[in-house]
């Protein structure tokens, strides 16, 4: 069994979150790219939503084509604009976007705005245990779609700039040398990994991780 479960994550393929800028590659968007200084500081809920839904319309354009409306490779000045778009329906409040099941319905309401239906995938439990979030990420990964991650507190000092943040996951990595499993993400417009154990075993009761993404 043991086996098979880490042959299915081995067969997992990275998704490409690349966003072109002269000779620069971003790796998904960066809420830095707001021009107003308060949609910077709480642009990680936009930014993953834009992540998600440009992923969506270029991956599957037979059903989601809508929800991003400039064609060809991934460009700043073009998902600048769709930041700010989709900022108008996914808009933090005074403390950020601190609900998965906002940032959802949020996200379904912009859809909808395009014409284009969706159907939201959360695990919100706070008792959910890591294996839960494993084979909820890697369902959502084995179908080609990223992952939202919410992560408001955290008491590991590495994860001080993850915190009250959202970021996009993309891939899920069995380490076979040590047993670990490690996620990758984009955030603040760059790639990055974590350790899934050390962020979800971590915590303390009180520290919150959300996941969703839509199909």
């Amino acid at each position: 069994m043991e086996n098979f479960i880490t042959s299915s994550y081995s067969r997992l393929e990275e998704i490409q979150l690349s966003i072109y800028d002269a000779e620069i590659i971003h790796y998904g968007g960066n809420q830095y790219w707001f021009s107003k200084k308060n949609h910077q500081l709480s642009g990680c809920g936009p930014v993953a939503a834009a992540n998600i839904t440009a992923y969506l319309s270029q991956t599957f354009p037979d059903k989601f084509s809508n929800l991003y409306p400039f064609k060809g490779v991934l460009n700043k000045k073009d998902f600048m604009e769709h930041m700010v778009e989709i900022r108008k329906y996914v808009k933090p409040g005074i403390f950020g976007l601190t609900s998965v099941h906002q940032f959802s319905n949020n996200v379904l309401s912009f859809a909808q705005s395009r014409g284009v239906s969706l159907a939201p995938h959360i695990l919100d439990e706070d008792a959910a245990s890591m294996q839960d979030a494993i084979n909820f990420i890697n369902q959502a990964l084995s179908l080609k779609l990223p992952v939202a991650i919410l992560v408001l507190t955290h008491p590991v000092k590495e994860f001080e700039e993850y915190a009250w943040h959202w970021m996009t996951i993309t891939h899920l990595r069995l380490n076979p040398e040590d047993g670990k499993y490690c996620i990758s993400v984009s955030t603040y417009g760059e790639y990055r990994e974590i350790d899934l154990d050390l962020l979800w075993n971590h915590r303390r009761p009180k520290d919150i991780i959300k996941l969703a993404y839509f199909t």
